[in-house]
């Protein structure tokens, strides 16, 4: 069964072992999420999945048009950086899967004021910052993995990727609708092409979206990345694979 019930103690251990990671919406609890990035070779790309295992759980219903929170738990931030979410309706997605950009935030992700480290020493710290983004009303229905990404503002030129399961309700959309998002910006990694980012600042994405927050104060330090970084939908995505599987667009699958 491709969603099943998440276990408390499970998440709890998961947790403790984390600095930082997305707390909402409520990511798998397998692949296991943990602080780190993904690995410098793309291995384990997407998702933290090394070893090609089963994602298991319980997705979250999000109405077309809602309003939606991103949340973290951890203190170790990086001094901000910039975040994206997106969304593939592969199940269960691939290193061949086309993210679809649904909300970009350039600066200040994940957290607002924070030149260094909010408690690197503390894996259960809630950061003070929340964010939100918006469910698209064209896209199809049912479902998805969402994405997470962070390219971190200081330290390691890394890619952090924590994914959740989610099932998008409220008519059957469309492929077309989905296919004008702009692919998820990828850096640091392989599958990034070559691109990459630059330390101390925080990244502009070359084609953002149209959902796009900038945080008050970062506007003059966004710095473009380095390399083969495109600018287009599919300029920086992870291979030739699709962001919805033929014929699969408006057909929920199992939410149990």
């Amino acid at each position: 069964m491709f969603f099943t019930t998440i276990a408390a103690a499970g998440l709890l251990a998961t947790v403790s072992q984390a600095h930082m990671v997305m707390r909402l919406p409520a990511p798998y609890d397998t692949p296991a999420i943990d602080n780190g990035p993904i690995q410098p070779d793309g291995s384990d790309y997407p998702c933290k999945n090394a070893g090609g295992v089963d994602y298991t759980g319980t997705a979250a219903k999000m109405e077309k048009g809602s309003k939606q929170k991103l949340a973290f738990t951890g203190g170790a931030t990086h001094g901000g950086g910039s975040c994206q979410v997106s969304l593939t309706y592969d199940n269960p997605p691939t290193a061949n899967s086309v993210f679809k950009v649904i909300h970009s935030i350039h600066g200040g992700c994940p957290i607002r004021a924070h030149e260094g480290n909010f408690n690197s020493q503390d894996p259960t710290v809630t950061p003070p910052d929340e964010y939100e983004f918006e469910i698209p009303d064209g896209i199809p229905s049912g479902n998805a993995t969402l994405a997470w990404t962070w390219l971190n503002k200081v330290g390691n030129r890394e890619f952090y990727m924590n994914c959740a399961p989610v099932d998008i309700a409220g008519g059957e959309g469309s492929e077309a609708a989905l296919a004008e998002l702009p692919d998820m910006f990828i850096a640091n990694i392989p599958q990034g092409n070559g691109c990459t980012t630059v330390d101390s600042t925080d990244v502009k994405f070359p084609n953002p979206g149209k959902s796009v927050e900038t945080t008050p104060g970062k506007e003059a330090g966004l710095t473009d990345p380095v390399g083969n970084c495109g600018g287009g939908a599919g300029s920086a995505g992870a291979g030739a694979g699709s962001a919805t599987p033929a014929g699969a667009a408006a057909t929920p699958g199992p939410t149990g």
